[in-house]
C-alpha cells in the first residue's frame, strides 16, 4: 500500500498507485459510484445521465443486436474504472494534455530537447502515458476482482470500443442540445444502436441496481457469492 490512496464508500482503501483485486467492491462500492457519475460533465439538461447507465443500457444493445456474451462483458466492465478516476471527458483530457505540454515547452523548450514544438509534444505523450499507465492498473484490479481476463483480446476491445461510439451517438441524439458544431469524425460516422430505444434519464439507485443485475447476469459466480 503506497500513500497514494482514496477511501471508499464502504470505508476500504483503494491504492490509486497500487490497485489490487481485494481493494475493488464490485458489489457497492463500484456499482454506486458509476451509478452516481455523470457523463458529459453533467451537462445533460435532462439530469445527470450516469456512467453506470451507460454501460447496462450498452451491454444490453450488444447482447440484443449480437448475442455475444462475451462483448458484453467486456462493455459492461469498460467504464468501471471510473468508480475510482471519475468520467474524465475526451476534450478535458486533450486539454490537459495541451497544457502539459506547454509547461513542458517553458521548463525545457530551449533545452537539449530541440526546438520549442518537439518539447511541447513530448509533455503532451508524457500526460498520455501516466494516464493510459493508471487507468490500466485500475483495470486489471476490478477485471481481477470480476473473474475476468485483462487485458481483453484484440477482438474483444475492438468491439467495446465500436460499441461505446455506438452508444455516444445514442445519447447525443436523446440527451445533449443540438452541437454548435460537428463532433470528431470518429464520432459522427457511427449510427446509434438499431434496438436501442430512446434513452430518459434513470435516478441513480435504479442505476446501481440494474448495473449490479448485469453483473450477476453476465458474472453469474458473481451473483452465487453474493447470495
Amino acid at each position: 500500500m503506497t500513500d497514494i490512496w482514496m477511501q471508499t464508500g464502504t470505508g476500504r482503501a483503494f491504492d490509486l498507485m497500487a490497485p489490487a483485486a481485494d481493494m475493488v467492491d464490485l458489489e457497492h462500492d463500484v456499482a454506486e459510484a458509476l451509478a452516481r457519475e455523470p457523463r458529459f460533465g453533467g451537462h445533460v439538461r435532462s439530469g445527470p445521465y450516469s456512467v453506470a447507465q451507460h454501460c447496462v443500457l450498452g451491454a444490453d444493445a450488444i447482447i440484443a443486436e449480437t448475442g455475444s456474451i462475451e462483448t458484453a462483458r467486456a462493455f459492461l466492465l469498460h467504464d468501471a474504472k471510473e468508480a475510482y478516476i471519475k468520467d474524465q471527458m475526451t476534450p478535458l483530457k486533450q486539454a490537459f494534455a495541451a497544457h502539459v505540454g506547454l509547461v513542458f515547452e517553458m521548463e525545457h523548450g530551449a533545452c537539449s530537447i530541440g526546438l520549442p514544438a518537439a518539447a511541447r509534444q513530448t509533455g503532451k505523450l508524457i500526460f498520455w502515458r501516466a494516464l493510459a499507465e493508471m487507468e490500466f492498473k485500475v483495470d486489471a484490479a476490478i477485471h481481477a476482482a470480476a473473474g475476468h481476463t485483462w487485458p481483453l483480446p484484440p477482438d474483444i476491445a475492438a468491439r467495446v470500443r465500436h460499441w461505446d461510439l455506438a452508444m455516444l451517438a445514442a445519447e447525443r441524439r436523446d440527451l445533449l442540445c443540438k452541437p454548435p458544431k460537428p463532433w470528431h469524425a470518429s464520432v459522427e460516422r457511427v449510427p446509434p444502436p438499431a434496438r436501442l430505444g430512446r434513452i430518459t434519464v434513470w435516478p441513480w439507485p435504479k442505476a446501481a441496481d440494474e448495473w449490479r443485475a448485469r453483473l450477476h447476469q453476465l458474472f453469474p459466480h458473481l451473483a452465487a457469492n453474493a447470495a
